[in-house]
């Protein structure tokens, strides 16, 4: 063996097939097959328990990993838990919501900000990537700083995710995704760098739209068989853009690749289901379904958040790992910052602050009366002891004619009453 083929084998780890599992990055040591010729080299990461099984089944007895690329060597384990303990993360820690350190008006500008940097950082890499480009050095900070806000008042940085009306849907969407994929390990619980390697994902995960051709991308119909499977290859396209990146964790790539599969089966692009699909593919996909039901475009208006979720609630085991579906409405909470709602005595107003004590009991500014006349933004705390409303029901934007981002006073709406 030559001095190189040794220095490789250095950083490898040889293992019998047995011992091979999800997680695992195998490579091509560059040993002749007539050498070793049950020896597996096909390089890559083994994502799911069908790619080891396939190994096994055409009878190759040893291989070689690298623990560097493989998550289930990341620092202190494997980077998440098992699908198997998902259940735990997502039931048995608290109240799955975020309590604030700060007040949301305390915390609204530097969120803008945060967004701000985002929705420019996207827009820049979706543009690079097309000229052979990615420039990955800026999305650490970012990550950090998203979730140093939600730290702060994760209904800041969620409100601007959904309230907020800019050019470019995709850039938008990728940021948005990012942020509900923070607060999701945020509130499950999860360690610092399992946090940021989902984020990551998240911001990331459409990546792979910039390389599907503009006809494809933006036509203005129902797209075609052809068109359909040229489309459905953007989780790959995006997972090969980033895979092999110096210093990006294993799951982030993962996580982008399975965004589209399906709990049930049926996704794309690999039709896999359960447990071979990853965590974090699992919570992207929770993160981008969610944002793209609620998000206002050209051709339709956004949901209200509580019939985007129960949507999604019809979708649980279908299509979505039920527990983690479960613990994502958790997390958003019934009445989410920025909900237009109709109040016990017929008022209107927009929710200005959740209650993770009291869900059901968040605090409103109240904009109109029962006659449908505007009064001085009144903030009514229902969980008070001398409150005696309550929110009958939620309503649309479209319903009332009420903005809640300029009743909420997000940073770059304009300011007015609120009303249309």
């Amino acid at each position: 063996m030559g001095a190189e083929l040794n220095k490789n084998l250095e950083r490898m780890k040889l293992l019998s097939t047995a011992e091979l599992k999800t997680g695992m990055y195998v490579v091509a040591p560059g040993i002749a097959w007539q050498e070793r010729p049950y020896l597996y080299m096909e390089e890559g990461l083994l994502s799911s328990d069908a790619a080891v099984g396939k190994i096994l089944e055409e009878g190759y007895l040893e291989v070689y990993i690298d623990p560097t690329r493989s998550p289930i060597y990341a620092e202190g384990g494997p980077l998440d838990a098992p699908l198997a303990e998902t259940k735990e993360i997502v039931a048995g820690r608290g109240t799955f919501r975020l309590a604030p350190k700060t007040l949301f008006a305390a915390e609204v500008k530097a969120a803008a900000e945060v967004h701000d940097a985002a929705v420019g950082y996207v827009r820049e890499f979706m543009r690079d990537i097309r000229f052979g480009k990615l420039d990955m050095g800026p999305a650490t900070e970012l990550v950090n700083k998203i979730m140093h806000s939600l730290d702060q008042n994760a209904d800041a940085l969620l409100s601007l995710c959904r309230l907020r009306r800019t050019d470019g849907y995709t850039y938008m969407h990728c940021v948005n995704v990012s942020v509900l994929c923070g607060m999701f390990a945020r509130a499950a619980g999860m360690g610092e760098k399992t946090a940021h390697a989902v984020s990551l994902a998240g911001l990331f995960h459409d990546l792979g739209k910039a390389l599907v051709p503009s006809e494809v991308l933006n036509a203005p119909r129902r797209l075609n068989e052809a068109e359909r499977k040229v489309m459905n290859a953007h989780p790959s396209l995006g997972y090969e853009q980033i895979r092999d990146v110096p210093g990006v964790i294993a799951e982030v790539p993962l996580g982008m690749l399975h965004h589209h599969e399906r709990y049930g089966g049926g996704g794309y692009p690999a039709g896999i289901a359960g447990s071979d699909i990853s965590l974090v593919g699992y919570i992207v996909a929770l993160a981008d379904i969610y944002d793209a039901l609620t998000s206002k475009r050209v051709y339709k208006d956004g949901m209200p958040p509580h019939r985007a979720l129960g949507v999604m609630y019809e979708m649980r085991e279908k299509e979505l790992h039920p527990e983690m579906l479960v613990g994502f409405i958790r997390m958003l909470g019934v009445y989410p910052v920025g909900s237009v709602v109709e109040m016990s005595d017929g008022s209107l107003g927009v929710v200005n602050a959740g209650n993770v004590e009291a869900p059901l009991k968040p605090s409103v500014v109240l904009v109109r009366d029962a006659e449908n006349r505007p009064l001085p933004n009144i903030v009514c705390d229902l969980a008070s002891p001398d409150n005696a409303l309550s929110i009958e029901c939620t309503m649309s934007e479209a319903e009332t004619g009420i903005d809640p981002a300029a009743v909420l006073k997000l940073p770059g709406v304009p300011p007015h009453a609120g009303c249309k």
